[in-house]
């Protein structure tokens, strides 16, 4: 007997016993079944996109051209500041602005913070980010988070978005200058678009908006764009504490300086704290002209840095 039929009578043995025992056969398929399972579980875990949860426990779903940016999205340090501030800050009714949303992980939190009573207002003006953001709070039971899809800025009307390719859509902004990655290679908007552009008091007047809790701003550059549209409510103290980022990068290319954003802020009695890392606390009031030849001098570049303002520092405090 060759060995190929030696080989074809052991395999049909062995169908023959597997369809008298019921009971070992329910156990060959259910372990074929798991192997499938297993080998298409495998195959979107490699090409697919993914399902993960961050370190503040809010869900996202990772499309598979930003997997390799998993670590950035689960981990943020730099978020850590602002969303231990919404925790001692924000309570039951209050109102949020997220001015640049992006995929929504701050309107998240604050909505979690906020309660059914709250109101959270959640600024995308890119069209493509804001379905993503979309996205984020149906997975996070926040669907009643407000997405508004518009440009923040100084006048309303239309803008032009500057489009970066993913994973770097967190540079979308009204600029068209390039953003740098971590080893200095330059990444330019890939694409630009219409949308429609309103300013915080011209949002606020039409939706009856008293007062806002907490307004967190990150538009790459162009906040004092942003303040410059809120001056009403920031002249009558209507913001508690805006929080926001300066970041070199979009901020020279934007052609503006540290001074000009903290001076938006400063004329309406607003003082600014930034977020020392090294301590983990919160340092100021600063002086808008010594922070920006500190930051000048930084020797870590381009810098970065989280920001604070209020007209009530107790509101930093407790």
């Amino acid at each position: 007997m060759s060995g190929a039929e030696r080989a074809q009578r052991i395999a049909g043995s062995a169908r023959a016993t597997l369809r008298r025992n019921k009971r070992l056969r329910g156990g060959v398929v259910a372990a074929k079944d798991a192997l499938w399972q297993a080998r298409v579980s495998l195959d979107a875990a490699r090409r697919g996109a993914v399902v993960v949860e961050d370190e503040y426990g809010i869900t996202l779903l990772v499309p598979a051209d930003e997997r390799a940016h998993l670590r950035s999205l689960m981990r943020r340090p730099g978020d850590r500041p602002a969303f231990a501030l919404m925790d001692r800050l924000l309570g039951a009714g209050d109102v949020v602005f997220d001015v640049g949303a992006n995929i929504g992980v701050y309107s998240v939190h604050a909505r979690r913070r906020t309660g059914a009573a709250g109101r959270v207002y959640a600024f995308e003006a890119v069209p493509a980010t804001a379905d993503r953001l979309v996205q984020t709070l149906a997975l996070n039971r926040s669907a009643d988070v407000t997405v508004v899809r518009a440009a923040v800025t100084d006048t309303p009307g239309t803008a032009t978005m500057n489009v970066f390719p993913d994973p770097a859509s967190g540079w979308n902004s009204l600029g068209s200058h390039p953003m740098f990655t971590y080893d200095g290679r330059a990444i330019r908007p890939s694409e630009v678009v219409e949308v429609p552009a309103l300013t915080l008091d011209g949002f606020a007047e039409r939706e009856g908006i008293e007062r806002v809790a907490l307004c967190k701003v990150d538009v790459e550059g162009f906040e004092r764009q942003v303040f410059a549209g809120a001056a009403g409510l920031l002249a009558q103290r209507r913001i508690g504490v805006v929080c926001f980022e300066i970041s070199e990068d979009p901020l020279v290319g934007e052609g503006g300086t540290p001074s000009e954003v903290f001076d938006a802020l400063d004329r309406h009695g607003y003082r600014t704290f930034r977020h020392d890392e090294a301590s983990d606390t919160l340092v100021g009031p600063i002086d808008p002209a010594v922070e920006d030849k500190r930051l000048a001098a930084e020797s870590v570049r381009p810098y970065v840095a989280n920001y604070f303002s209020t007209v009530d520092e107790a509101l930093l405090t407790t």
